[in-house]
Order: structure tokens, then sequence, then C-alpha cells
């Protein structure tokens, strides 16, 4: 990010919002791979498949993430979908990694 983002008020064009949501989306992308190597870490903490699927930590983790949307004035069915989108492919990748480790 070369300067800082414009408040979505004091935009004068398309142009000043797009690079604002683009400078956001790729903060986004690089938050979630951070994410990601958290999940992987995890991996050396869990004794079994269980442990890495974790079904009640899963629905937990959703229904936080729907009670942040709701505070923050999103729709919590539209994130619900994103979290078990990608959490579920999270979950997936750190299986794989879990399976590595333990062979």
């Amino acid at each position: 990010m070369d300067q800082p983002l414009k408040k979505p008020e004091d935009c004068q064009d398309m142009t000043d919002i797009r690079q604002a949501i683009d400078t956001l989306d790729q903060a986004v992308i690089s938050l979630w791979a951070r994410r990601f190597e958290y999940v992987k870490a995890a991996t050396k903490f869990k004794a079994n498949e269980m442990a890495v699927r974790a079904p009640e930590r899963f629905e937990s983790m959703i229904a936080q993430r729907r009670e942040w949307a709701q505070e923050q004035g999103l729709n919590p069915e539209v994130i619900e979908g994103l979290y078990r989108t990608l959490v579920t492919h999270f979950i997936e990748e750190e299986m794989k990694h879990w399976q590595q480790g333990s062979a």
C-alpha cells in the first residue's frame, strides 16, 4: 500500500473507489494466506484425524463469525458461506499436511 486509503466519502471517482477496493482485497488475501500458515502449524498439536477436523470447533467458529458479521452490518449467511467454503478447504489441506507429518 503506497499511500493511505481514502475514506469512502473522500473518493473523487471510480478510480479511487476501485484502487481502494483492490488494496483491501489484496490485504484480505494476504491475511487468508497468513491464517493458512497457522492452520498448517496447528497440525503438530493434533493427535488424530478427528482433532484435525474438529467439528465442534468448526461450528462454534462459524457461529462466532456470524456474530461478527452481524456486528459489522454484514449478511451473516453470506459470511457463513464464505467461511464454510474457505475453512473446509483449509481443513482438507491441513489433513494432507497432518498425514504427511504422521507418515
